[in-house]
Formats: C-alpha cells, structure tokens, sequence
C-alpha cells in the first residue's frame, strides 16, 4: 500500500504539468494573427505616399531653361549588364497616384537591381505585389487581349536584337523573330492577334537628321509579317503622297484592330496617319505629330508635339479629339520623349528619367483636360502597359 503513494503523487504532478501547458498553448494561439491578417501585409506593397504638386507649367517663353538636357529613352537604351536572377517576386514600387484602371499593368523595371530589364506586372494598376518575368528583359514591350511583345538586346562583342512574342498568362515564348535595328516602340492590339515594332535601321533617335527606321505589323499568333508601313499607299489632301525620305514609328491600334494610327516623317514634317490594314492604305490627319497612342473609347490620341528651342528639340503632349481635331495641350511641361500609355480614358502614362539614377525612369501620369499637375505614378519603371480586353459582344 505504501509503495502506491509514490505512484498517485506522480501521476498528479503529470496531470497538473499537462493542464498547464494546454493553458500556455491556448493562450498562445489566441495572441497569433489569423491567416491572411497582418502577418500577410509584410510582403505586400508599402501603402501609396504623397507626392508632392510640380511647379506651375512655364511659359513657352521659358520652356528651353525649364526642360531636362536629355531623354529618358537614351537612358533606357543602355541597361547595365544582367545580373543572376533571384527570386521571381519582390514588394512593388511606390505608386503615388489614384486612377480608376483595375486590370494587370505591365512594365520594364528599371531599377538598379538582379531585376533591371526584367518584365514585370501587378496584379492591379494601382497596388499589389510586382511580379517579375526572369527570361523576359526587354528594352521596350507591350502587353494587351492576353498577348505581349518583347523587343530584347542580346549585348556582346556584337549586339543583336529580337521581337519575342509571348503568352501573357504563362509567359511561354510563342515566336521569336531577328530585329534588323535597335528597338525603339512596340504595341499589341486589344484582342491580342496583332502587333507592331519599330526599329532604328540606321541612327538611334529621332533628334538626329540622319535616322531610318523600320515599323512591321505582324500576326501575334505566328511571327509572320503582315504589313511593312513602307509599302502603304497614302493619300494627303485627297491626293497621293509619296517620297524616298519616308520614316514611320509609333503604331497604335484601334480598339477594334482593324486601323491603326502612325507618326510618318518626311521633309522635315511628322504627320499623323491613320492607317488600313486590310486595304493597306493610310491617310494623312494632322501633322506635327509623333508617337501617337489611341485612347481605349478611340476618341482621342495622345502624342507629343515637336518644338525647337535655342536650336535644339524638344517634345511637349498633346490630346488631339478625332471628331474636332482640337488640340488640348498637357500640364507636362518637361521634354518627354516617349510613346503615351492610356492609363483610362481620363489620364495617361509616360515614363521620364529619375533623379535617383542615371539609367532609370519611372512612370508619370497626367489628366488628358491639360489641367492639374502631372504626378509620380510608379517607380523604377519604363514601357507601361495597362492590359485591356475586347468588350464582349452584345
């Protein structure tokens, strides 16, 4: 009988030790976050931080003191040398401004990281995680109806460059095809089958007097070659227009792909075309208008508008309604050297060299009405693309 006491004592002190740790453990639970609380916010994007207004626009009379010396697609043309990829996923640049746009916005990142070329989207426009593409680094790309162009440099002791046309929810290759030029714009039509590229064929920017580019509409679904701007028969004042000194650039697609919009130089003149793809045949609009891009209702296009001051080129935005050929001049001020992006039917985007960096940029936005002030919109960014879908049928 005595040797059960041991036994009773032990068997107590168990019981108590078992109760004990259950009321650690229970209270220990209560304290954690549930899933998907504040725990999760450690890996999702900073909260959007103010930015502060720019100054008020300066008088044409100043605009030559008022505009930057360079342009933030020579500073986008050169990336440093590719580092190692990492991991495919990283906290998003801060965004500093409001839209209303809820689709994947697609971008070059441009910061000075293992990512600097990469693509990269978010989930939304305004907000979310970045997102990175590690065999896509492009110099310029566009994203739309569910198909994207890459145009890529492949730098060595001789540089070549290629378009990769890719699946915009896999991210698989689909086609592949040489460049005979450096890059310089490329879009996607909103139901995804077609595309177009411009290269420079001969220079690298359009300041120069000398350049000559090249600019292809092709079929997303293959690679192949539908169209060569090169070879449209245009008419300009209802008569036909030719010359030997013809460059064009900046395509844009109308929502319905069947027409395009283009920039063709010559003389000395940028004339906004509108363009037949089917008929290969394209009509003069306008003139003194480069890098145009259609606004998603196809009422308006956005371009920038060629000056000269003190001898030298600069580019100031401007909306020009179809319907009127009014033109409505942007509150950006600064020399933009880049091809617009409708961010909605009310703002656009563009990308400027930053302050932080000699080879990066990142995204401005600004109201199409001219009024306002332009705002910071995504860091370390270059070659928006703000995904869009065909409208669904009645």
């Amino acid at each position: 009988m005595n040797n059960k006491k041991p036994v009773l004592a032990f068997s107590a002190l168990c019981a108590a030790a078992v109760v004990a740790v259950g009321g650690y453990l229970y209270h220990a639970k209560q304290r954690l976050p549930p899933a998907g609380g504040s725990a999760a916010s450690a890996v999702t994007a900073p909260e959007p931080t103010a930015t502060a207004a720019l100054p008020a626009a300066p008088a044409a009379s100043t605009l030559a003191t008022a505009l930057p010396p360079t342009d933030s697609a020579d500073a986008a043309a050169h990336p440093p040398a590719a580092a190692p990829a990492a991991t495919p996923t990283r906290p998003a640049p801060t965004v500093a401004s409001a839209s209303s746009a809820t689709g994947r916005l697609f971008f070059r990142h441009t910061g000075m990281d293992e990512h600097y070329g990469q693509l990269a989207w978010r989930e939304a426009a305004r907000g979310g995680e970045a997102h990175f593409v590690a065999h896509l680094r492009c110099e310029v790309a566009h994203v739309s109806g569910g198909r994207g162009m890459c145009l890529t440099a492949e730098r060595g002791v001789v540089t070549t460059y290629s378009a990769k046309l890719f699946d915009a929810t896999t991210f698989a290759v689909t086609a592949e095809l040489p460049l005979q030029g450096i890059p310089s714009r490329t879009r996607v039509s909103r139901d995804g089958r077609l595309a177009a590229y411009t290269v420079f064929a001969a220079g690298h920017g359009y300041t120069s007097l000398d350049f000559a580019t090249r600019t292809v509409i092709l079929d997303t679904a293959t690679g192949r070659e539908l169209l060569e701007l090169e070879n449209l028969a245009i008419t300009k004042d209802g008569q036909p227009f030719k010359a030997k000194d013809f460059n064009f650039w900046g395509v844009t697609f109308t929502p319905d792909g069947k027409n395009f919009f283009a920039t063709l130089s010559s003389g000395g003149q940028h004339y906004l075309l509108r363009g037949d793809i089917a008929r290969r045949s394209a009509t003069v609009l306008h003139d003194n208008v480069e890098c145009p891009s259609v606004s998603p209702d196809a009422t308006r296009v956005a371009y920038k508008k060629r000056y000269v001051v003190d001898g030298r080129i600069v580019w100031q935005f401007h909306v020009l309604d179809l319907k009127t050929l009014v033109e409505t001049p942007l509150a950006e001020k600064r020399n933009v050297d880049d091809q617009i992006e409708w961010l909605d039917d009310a703002h656009v985007l563009y990308a400027l060299a930053s302050d932080s960096a000699a080879a990066s940029t990142d995204v401005w936005t600004a109201p199409i009405d001219g009024k306002g002030a332009p705002s910071l919109y995504l860091r370390n960014a270059y070659s928006p693309a703000t995904e869009r879908f065909p409208k669904p049928a009645p």
